[in-house]
């Protein structure tokens, strides 16, 4: 039987009715941690609550609520998008919104691919409002000239409201990175809700706000005094972004964890990804009670962390990213 979400719809400056659907119950968000999450392309809320319900995440799940917000248009079975599709810039300054209408003050924020942009402009928008965020495959560059092309390619492809198979194999490469041979099931599953779930049209404009993209800029980001955890899969189509990205972040706030083996951490690394989520949360505050999945003694991102599933601060003069 399919978990019971409820559905909250926010208004909202720049995303017209922006649909967040809450996992937990909201009267009894007292004394538990508020996550937000925010989806890559090509998939939908599903994919969190989806990370959420795995085995390793029982216990934070136990404590927490999660606002899972998804991007306009990209529900399951949605109607044709009506008017212009914001920017990645607008979408994450109207995040706020979502707290002040669940009557929210802080969350740790987790964002996925083009979502973890959308995430980490929320949290230079509005850094009072973030504890903490977790950033999986964040790209903070501007889309360079064989992306631009390749991709408005791709996006006329798609606008007309079919996959084709240039478009398939794209985003199939954005989600898995190369290799995808070695991951079938996981690959057939994604394939499938995008044939029968996603409204290609609208799906193609999320794609062309992600291509048109600004940078988030080495300034900017040094400014932000919030703790971010950056993960990468060691086969992650954008990893070297990601290593862009974190060399621009203040060293004493930001660790970034390389996940071995993996092209698409939430879907084939889901334990690895909690464990490294769990010790980010200690660091910043919450989940203290918390035990970590397949660890034997809890330590905070303080303590020194040798074995190879923890993530470590890696030093940017020098020192490498922890891997696990």
């Amino acid at each position: 039987m399919a978990e019971e979400l409820q559905l909250v719809e926010v208004d909202t400056a720049h995303c017209g009715k922006l649909k967040v659907f809450v996992q937990g119950n909201l009267a009894e968000k007292q004394g538990k941690t508020i996550f937000l999450t925010i989806h890559d392309m090509g998939t939908n809320h599903r994919s969190f609550v989806n990370f959420v319900n795995d085995p390793s995440m029982a216990e934070v799940k136990a404590r927490s609520i999660f606002l899972h917000v998804c991007v306009p248009g990209q529900e399951d079975n949605a109607a044709p998008l009506a008017g212009d599709f914001p920017t990645l810039q607008q979408m994450g300054e109207d995040l706020n919104s979502v707290l002040e209408k669940v009557d929210v003050k802080s969350c740790i924020v987790i964002g996925e691919g083009a979502g973890a942009n959308i995430a980490y402009r929320f949290t230079l928008a509005h850094p009072n409002s973030v504890m903490g965020v977790a950033l999986i495959h964040c790209t903070s560059t501007t889309a360079g000239v064989l992306e631009t092309l390749k991709d408005k390619v791709i996006n006329w492809q798609m606008s007309g409201g079919t996959l084709s198979q240039a478009a398939h194999e794209y985003l199939v490469f954005h989600k898995f990175g190369p290799g995808q041979g070695e991951k079938k099931e996981h690959v057939a599953a994604f394939v499938e809700d995008l044939q029968k779930r996603l409204n290609i049209t609208n799906l193609s404009k999320y794609l062309e706000s992600f291509q048109q993209r600004t940078s988030l800029s080495a300034e900017t980001a040094a400014s932000v005094n919030i703790d971010s955890l950056l993960v990468v899969g060691s086969k992650a189509s954008h990893i070297h972004t990601v290593y862009t990205m974190h060399k621009a972040m203040p060293k004493d706030k930001s660790q970034l964890l390389v996940i071995d083996g993996v092209g698409d951490v939430l879907t084939e690394a889901p334990d690895r990804f909690t464990r490294a989520l769990i010790l980010f949360c200690k660091g910043s505050g919450v989940l203290s009670g918390v035990g970590i999945p397949g660890m034997e003694r809890q330590r905070t991102l303080s303590s020194s962390m040798e074995e190879a599933d923890r993530p470590r601060r890696a030093s940017l003069t020098g020192g490498s990213p922890a891997k696990a």
